[in-house]
């Protein structure tokens, strides 16, 4: 048996998409392609390389064919026009290399170990410089205004399970039969302080996140660590720590899987988000975006401009 042979045999057993409507089958499909293109060194348009990366979302693209076939019959029967341009696939710069490429390589190439901050070179000069860094709140990602690389609800998630794999009872203990998923949201019961960077560098994150600069963070230790310690020095009552985001998928998750504070949907995860937290000793609703400072980051980090 071939490989997408098997997994659509897996896929049959558990068939999870089942109760999407084609709105969300369709939404679906976009972040699974968005998360299977990378850029390559050429800047050509390509998928990930035969690794686990790769292999995750090579399956997840063979499922939903299965679903379209299962609903509507072979590829590309229930692909309708259009509905791939929302995709937010990677930029091609071919026959050019990416920008991103040669900004890195004049620093040697990318640093194993490595953390990086996206973001315009206004800003991030002076937080390379001199330290100064604006910390945001939470509830600050959910602004309409942010570009959809970075807009996110940061205070809740949501995961859905299958209705026959759900029981629920009315105040008589009647059993209620649910007609499709239920979903099931894991809520912050407090806002927090949250400061965002990628632990990789793909050479599409510049047009991600509108970007013309990026500070390479060669010791994160040393850099997290001062981080943590301004904040909580500036603010009572606040207490940091740092983890990478784990990436989940809504529709095979539990609830007991979600993680509020560094948990986000699959559909971010071409981003490798690392983020540093700070959680206050007393649930707070409202919060002010702040700045810290940490000092020279010129002692262990550089800084790129594109």
């Amino acid at each position: 048996m071939k490989r997408h042979e098997f997994w659509r045999h897996v896929y049959r057993q558990n068939r999870y998409m089942e109760y999407l409507s084609q709105e969300d089958l369709e939404s679906r499909t976009r972040d699974i392609i968005t998360n299977m293109m990378t850029l390559s060194d050429k800047g050509q348009i390509s998928l990930h390389g035969l690794n686990d990366v790769g292999e995750y979302w090579m399956i997840k693209w063979t499922h939903v064919l299965e679903e379209f076939q299962i609903r509507y019959g072979p590829y590309p029967n229930g692909f309708t026009n259009g509905f791939l341009k929302k995709a937010s696939i990677v930029n091609p710069s071919f026959p050019s290399p990416p920008k991103a490429k040669d900004a890195i390589e004049k620093i040697g190439g990318i640093p194993d170990g490595a953390l990086f901050k996206f973001g315009k070179a206004e800003h991030l000069d002076d937080m390379y410089r001199k330290g100064s860094i604006r910390i945001a709140p939470a509830s600050y990602y959910d602004d309409p205004s942010l570009n959809s690389a970075i807009r996110d609800d940061e205070l809740s998630f949501t995961v859905q399970a299958k209705p026959e794999s759900v029981q629920i009872k009315n105040n008589k203990g009647d059993e209620i039969k649910p007609k499709g998923n239920v979903s099931f949201t894991i809520e912050s019961t407090t806002n927090y302080y949250v400061s965002c960077f990628a632990q990789k560098y793909t050479f599409r994150e510049y047009d991600d996140f509108e970007a013309d600069a990026c500070i390479v963070i060669r010791e994160p230790g040393i850099f997290i660590e001062r981080m943590i310690h301004s904040l909580e020095a500036g603010v009572s009552d606040f207490t940091g720590y740092a983890a990478p985001v784990k990436y989940i998928d809504p529709l095979v998750a539990k609830s007991k899987d979600v993680e509020v504070f560094i948990s986000k949907h699959f559909r971010y995860a071409y981003q490798n988000e690392f983020r540093i937290i700070w959680l206050p000793e007393k649930q707070v609703k409202k919060l002010d975006a702040l700045f810290i400072n940490i000092g020279s980051m010129e002692d262990y980090s550089d800084i790129i401009h594109v």
